[in-house]
């Protein structure tokens, strides 16, 4: 009886143990995700891109492509008596490569202060890299984290008022503390609302400001796929993949040429997010994407049935520190 009885005590034991176990397992398959923002520091991000398109327009082929690296930094400052807690956002240099059709390559970098576009039909261009390397302003959040407000586009409003009036119409909703706002809304919404675990993906739609009153809409698809090492950090994983576009078009626009019918499909995607959860910021995005389809614009009256093949690659990089 008594070795009965220490059998039952043993074997008692042992299920606690195994639910303790089962339970640690599971409390590390999910984490929290949120992003931190510690006074005083600063965060530097390399930001590059790589755009291909082909278009058929009205019988033709014309190719098209786009490099560009952007650098920017964040400095958080100090919550403010109402808890408002705001974020200095710079562009500190920018650099774009264009391919045009017929092998014409133009460039802008400004780090180069003689740099300028003088190619015929393009100049504007030189004006449009110069501004987007002169971006700063301020995100304010509330004591949540939440956006409260965008601060400081005054500036930027002065700088497009100089400008040529349809150079002026073409980019200014770009820079309006709406799109700021958002865009920043967007890159806190990334993480997950609830505890990240694998295998249960969430979605979120992310809309890009394209050109007078053009947009592009991103349904993208994420889910943590546990953890990854990179140096001496050990970091959480995200897999992301766009499941649809829209290009969306602002019926107000008086662009000369409008769409005003887009079919288009995701051919192929693939993307990876590390996260430092102690650190609470983004470490590393990259993004390959191939989208296709039908696009029908409108002119004089008269629509014109086109077709697209754009490959897009991004990639996000938190930069070294300054020592």
């Amino acid at each position: 009886m008594k070795v009965c009885r220490a059998c039952k005590v043993a074997m008692a034991f042992l299920g606690v143990a195994y639910l303790a176990l089962v339970w640690s397992q599971a409390a590390q398959a999910q984490v929290k995700l949120e992003y931190k923002f510690p006074e005083g520091t600063k965060l530097t991000y390399r930001k590059t891109s790589k755009r291909h398109q082909s278009l058929t327009f009205m019988g033709m082929e014309i190719e098209s492509g786009e490099d560009r690296s952007l650098v920017e930094s964040l400095t958080i400052g100090k919550r403010r008596g109402d808890r408002a807690l705001p974020i200095a956002r710079k562009v500190e240099s920018l650099r774009v490569e264009i391919s045009l059709p017929g092998g014409n390559i133009l460039t802008y970098d400004t780090t180069n202060p003689n740099s300028k576009i003088d190619a015929k039909g393009f100049t504007f261009l030189g004006d449009v890299y110069k501004l987007a390397g002169e971006v700063a302003y301020t995100v304010v959040l509330d004591d949540h984290n939440k956006v409260k407000a965008v601060e400081g586009t005054e500036k930027l409003r002065e700088k497009i008022e100089k400008l040529d009036p349809k150079t002026q119409d073409m980019i200014r909703t770009e820079y309006e503390a709406d799109t700021f706002k958002r865009s920043f809304d967007q890159t806190l919404q990334i993480l997950p609302d609830v505890l990240a675990r694998p295998g249960e993906p969430w979605e979120r739609t992310q809309i890009i400001e394209a050109d007078r009153g053009q947009t592009l809409s991103f349904r993208r698809k994420y889910e943590y796929v546990g953890t990854e090492k990179k140096g001496d950090k050990t970091l959480d994983k995200i897999s992301s993949k766009v499941l649809e576009v829209k290009n969306n078009m602002d019926s107000n626009s008086n662009l000369p040429l409008k769409v005003v019918k887009s079919e288009l499909k995701v051919e192929s995607s693939e993307g990876k997010i590390l996260f430092d959860r102690n650190e609470g910021h983004l470490v590393s995005s990259t993004e390959k994407v191939r989208i296709k389809g039908n696009i029908t614009y409108s002119a004089n009256g008269m629509d014109i049935p086109s077709t697209v093949d754009l490959n897009i690659e991004t990639n996000v990089e938190l930069q070294p520190a300054a020592k």
